[in-house]
C-alpha cells in the first residue's frame, strides 16, 4: 500500500483545484479527526477535504486501485465497533459539500452530503419549509418573491452536530415523525457512489432495490453525495414544552402515565425522557428528567402534561420556541453534552412498545447503584425516547430497509466518560445489563430490536436489520451484488468477510 505522502503526491494532480488533502503533521488534522466517540475509532493515515462528487469518485478508485480503505466523515458522530477495523485508512471529508437548494416549485429540496442537522435546521428556519429550501448555509439567501417566509422546521434527527445523511440512511427518527415518518421516508432520490466508484441515482424508478436499501441499511451500499428530499409548508412552527423534574421514588407512576399517553398520543407530541444525576438537584441519587413537547400551542401541550403535573415534582419549566430550542433543553443542540466530542460512549438501544414499569425500576436501580461504585461513569445518561409514530407506521414495511416501524419507543443507555481502558469492560457489562432488563421484561424478549444508528455493532443482524427472514436475504442478496468486494463494512456491516 503506497505512503500518505505518495497518497497525496497521487491524487493532488487529480482532485479539484480547491480540494485539500492533509497529513496527520498539519495543525488542521487533529480538529478533522475528531469525533464524537473516540472507542473504537478508525485509524486515520491522510484527511481529503473534498468539494465536488468528482473529488470523492477520483478518490474512490484509487483506493479501490490500491486497496486502501476510506470512510466519508460530514458530522463525525458514527459509533459503532467496526470502525475501528478501518486501519491506514482515507478519511474523506464532505463538510465542504454542504450545498441547500429549493426547486422551484417549492416541493423539494438538493440536500449536500456533507451537510449537519444544524444547518438543515437553521436554512430552513430561514426560508420557509419544513424540510426545506437551501442555499449554502455560509451564503446569504437572497430575497425570493412568491416563497413563503415561515419560520421552519425540517424532518431530521435531534444532535445538532450530526451528518444529515448517517441517520436517513439508517432511517433516522425525530421530532417530526409523527406527522410526516421518517428522515428516510422524505428521500425521493440520492446520488450515491457506489464501492466500484460509480456515479448513480437511485429513486422508485431508478435502481429501486438500491433505493429501498439505502432507507435503512444504508451504510452497506456506498457514500451519498446528495439528497432529494421532500420539503412542507410550516404552518405550525412553534413548539412548546414542559419539561419535568422527578424523584426516583416517582418512577412508576410516571412512566405508568407514559404508557397511558402512548394510547392516545397525537402525531404532534414527542415525549423525551432521561435518567440522569444532576447533583444540584439531587447529589445522591440519579432524577428523572422528563419531557412533554408539543407542535403547537402551550395550552394543549398542557392539556397533555397535566397528569404529569399530578405525581409530584422537583421542578417544572415550560417554554416554547424553535427547533433548535428544543435541541437546548434536550441537551442536544452544538454546545450540548448530547453533541460533545472526544468521550467514550456506548450505547445499548432497543426497540420497545411500551414500558415495563418494573424493568424500568431495575434500569433506575442499577444506575443509581453502579454510579456510586463506579463515579468515572456518573456522567451517563439513560434515553427514553417516545416519538409518536402515526406517519411512520402509515408506511408499507417492507417498502424500505428500514425494520422497526412497528416500535412505539427507542431506548438506549449512554455510558459517557473520559476515554479510560480500564473502564471499558465495566461500562460495556453496565450498558448491556441495563438494555437485558428491558429486553427481558418486553413484550417479545426473545427478539431483540436495535436501531442501526445507535447500535453498539456486537448484536446479532436479525437484530439490526429485522427478524423477516427475507429482509436479510434480501440485504445480503444486494450486497453481494453491489459491493462483492465488501469495501463497505465499517458500520454494522451485512457481511463481515473481506472477499
Amino acid at each position: 500500500m503506497p505512503s500518505a505522502l505518495e497518497i497525496q503526491t497521487h491524487l493532488t494532480p487529480l482532485l479539484s483545484p480547491h480540494a485539500t488533502i492533509l497529513l496527520p503533521s498539519h495543525p488542521s488534522f487533529p480538529p478533522l479527526l475528531a469525533r464524537w466517540r473516540e472507542y473504537s475509532s478508525p485509524h486515520i493515515i491522510l484527511i481529503i477535504q473534498v468539494t465536488h462528487e468528482s473529488d470523492v469518485q477520483k478518490i474512490v478508485h484509487y483506493a479501490n486501485q490500491h486497496s486502501i480503505p476510506y470512510i466519508a466523515r460530514a458530522g463525525g458522530h458514527g459509533a459503532t465497533q467496526a470502525l475501528s477495523q478501518a486501519q491506514n485508512a482515507i478519511q474523506i471529508d464532505l463538510r465542504s459539500m454542504n450545498h441547500i437548494t429549493l426547486s422551484d416549485h417549492g416541493q423539494t429540496a438538493t440536500i449536500g452530503g456533507g451537510a449537519n442537522v444544524k444547518e438543515v435546521v437553521d436554512t430552513l428556519t430561514r426560508l420557509g419549509k419544513r424540510t426545506g429550501k437551501f442555499a449554502s448555509p455560509s451564503q446569504t439567501i437572497p430575497n425570493q418573491p412568491g416563497k413563503s417566509k415561515l419560520i421552519t422546521q425540517p424532518v431530521t434527527g435531534i444532535c445538532e452536530l450530526v451528518g444529515f445523511s448517517a441517520p436517513t440512511l439508517g432511517g433516522g427518527h425525530g421530532w417530526l415523525q409523527g406527522q410526516y415518518g421518517l428522515m428516510a421516508d422524505q428521500v425521493i432520490s440520492a446520488r450515491l457512489l457506489l464501492p466500484s466508484g460509480e456515479l448513480v441515482t437511485v429513486s422508485e424508478k431508478s435502481y429501486p432495490e438500491l433505493f429501498w436499501a439505502i432507507r435503512g441499511a444504508g451504510h452497506n451500499f456506498g457514500l451519498v453525495m446528495e439528497w432529494e428530499y421532500r420539503v412542507y409548508d410550516d404552518n405550525a412552527p412553534l413548539w412548546s414544552y414542559e419539561i419535568f423534574i422527578y424523584s426516583g421514588d416517582k418512577l412508576e407512576a410516571l412512566y405508568e402515565e407514559a404508557n397511558t399517553l402512548l394510547r392516545n398520543q397525537p402525531a404532534e407530541l414527542v415525549h423525551w425522557g432521561y435518567i440522569i444525576k444532576v447533583a444540584e438537584i439531587d447529589p445522591d441519587h440519579p432524577v428523572l428528567w422528563f419531557g412533554i413537547i408539543y407542535n403547537g400551542s402551550p395550552e394543549i401541550a398542557n392539556q397533555y402534561a397535566k397528569p404529569f403535573h399530578d405525581i409530584g415534582t422537583l421542578s417544572v419549566q415550560t417554554g416554547q420556541g424553535s427547533l433548535h430550542d428544543l435541541a437546548v433543553v434536550t441537551f442536544q443542540d452544538a454546545d450540548g453534552p448530547g453533541c460533545a466530542y472526544g468521550m467514550t460512549s456506548l450505547r445499548y438501544p432497543i426497540g420497545l412498545k411500551s414500558y415495563n414499569v418494573t424493568a424500568v425500576r431495575q434500569v433506575y436501580n442499577q444506575i443509581d447503584s453502579t454510579f456510586r461504585k463506579v463515579p468515572e461513569i456518573a456522567g451517563s445518561f439513560f434515553l427514553l425516547e417516545g416519538y409518536s409514530t402515526h406517519a411512520v407506521k402509515a408506511i408499507d414495511a417492507a417498502s424500505t430497509a428500514f425494520p422497526h416501524r412497528d416500535d412505539n419507543i427507542l431506548v438506549t443507555s449512554y455510558v459517557m466518560y473520559a476515554p479510560d481502558s480500564n473502564i471499558d469492560p465495566i461500562a460495556k457489562e453496565f450498558g448491556e445489563k441495563l438494555r437485558k432488563y428491558l429486553l427481558d421484561g418486553s413484550e417479545d424478549p426473545e427478539h431483540l430490536r436495535a436501531y442501526v444508528n445507535y447500535a453498539d455493532g456486537d448484536e446479532s443482524l436479525q437484530t439490526i436489520y429485522g427478524w423477516e427472514t427475507w429482509r436479510l436475504e434480501k440485504l445480503k442478496k444486494l450486497k453481494a451484488q453491489w459491493d462483492p468486494k465488501n469495501i463497505m463494512r465499517y458500520y454494522v456491516p451485512i457481511e463481515q468477510d473481506i472477499n
